[in-house]
């Protein structure tokens, strides 16, 4: 039977977003461990709406933005080990350079599937 986890999405004062497992002793931007086909759902307890997007792979996720105060619907169901990250708003510098060069994406966090 799949168990079900949880990651809570908070701002920090310096205006940065981190992602914490929902398990006892978990530390901002540890890997939540989880078996193949458990169910996990984002908690944005921020007061912005954060969208999430798979960084490895690359597959979108089956739901969109996560509203302030709300939770990530449907359910993910993970299958594999997925690096992801919050999609931040893009800056007119940044706009300007992208335009240049594709920007290198890398994770803010990871479900692990052990």
């Amino acid at each position: 039977m799949a168990s079900s986890w949880g990651i809570f999405i908070d701002q920090q004062a310096n205006g940065s977003v981190t992602f914490t497992p929902d398990v006892p002793g978990a530390k901002v931007g540890q890997p939540l461990g989880v078996n193949q086909n458990d169910n996990v759902t984002w908690n944005n307890r921020t007061n912005n709406t954060i969208t999430l997007q798979s960084i490895q792979p690359t597959t979108p996720f089956p739901f969109g933005p996560i509203p302030a105060g709300g939770v990530s619907n449907p359910i993910f169901n993970v299958t594999e080990t997925v690096g992801y990250s919050w999609v931040r708003a893009p800056s007119h510098r940044r706009a300007a350079r992208k335009a240049l060069t594709p920007p290198v994406l890398t994770p803010d966090a990871w479900i692990v599937v052990v």
